[in-house]
């Protein structure tokens, strides 16, 4: 059976060599501190791997005349958004980034399971182009990534999508982040806490680029140039 979170800190402090909380440089505030950050850090390596872990689905509904909606709070990655059909057929949209024309007059648009319009990301969510011309209930679905949940109790355990093979990883994270915590004191803060910074500032780089699903079209502002 896994581990719980008052394991794990357990482990850590069988490392470090400090079993006694009462006397322990470290606090299980501190290492539970620690030990998440890590552990959403390695959950945000696997979700940069797209390979459907921590998946989770959400809808909307189609409001008349609305074009913008927001993601679902802590999403991490869209993975596919997808308009419902009347008899449960699922058809995914496709994100398009217009940057010539007018935008599609909201009129000239067929309505119910005629209804397919295209996406592109706006302000933490997106906007559909045209909007819809009638409200139905649960028509947009996604599907998305979401980085779990802190663990702060006792009994709390991780993530069923985070592979149990590879928890020791981020006990021993835990354990390297307290030995550096406790260097602070004896180095200097500012070169260990740039360091760790830059550490952070590299895997934001990768992460950000799969922000929005991967897949898209779109349109030059100019077509190709013939010389004829």
């Amino acid at each position: 059976m896994a581990d719980n979170l008052q394991n794990f800190l357990l482990r850590t402090r069988r490392y470090v060599r400090e079993l006694d909380t009462g006397t322990s440089f470290w606090t299980d505030l501190f290492l539970t501190q620690m030990f998440n950050a890590s552990y959403r850090r390695r959950c945000a390596a696997l979700i940069i791997a797209f390979e459907g872990w921590f998946s989770l689905v959400a809808t909307r509904d189609l409001v008349e005349g609305q074009e913008a909606y927001g993601f679902p709070d802590g999403l991490s990655r869209l993975l596919k958004l997808e308009i419902v059909r009347t008899d449960g057929t699922r058809v995914p949209l496709r994100r398009y980034e217009r940057h010539e024309t007018a935008n599609p007059a909201n009129n000239t648009q067929s309505t119910g399971d005629g209804y397919l319009p295209t996406f592109r990301p706006f302000s933490n969510g997106f906007v559909l182009e045209p909007p819809p011309i009638e409200t139905v209930t649960d028509a947009l679905r996604m599907e998305y990534t979401g980085l779990p949940a802190f663990l702060s109790s006792a009994g709390d355990k991780l993530h069923p999508s985070f592979p149990e093979l590879f928890d020791e990883m981020i006990v021993l994270d835990t354990v390297c982040s307290a030995l550096d915590a406790e260097g602070l004191h004896e180095l200097g803060p500012i070169p260990s806490i740039k360091a760790l910074r830059d550490q952070w500032t590299e895997d934001f780089e990768q992460y950000i680029q799969s922000r929005v699903v991967a897949r898209q079209r779109i349109e030059p502002t100019f077509g190709p140039y013939f010389d004829y």
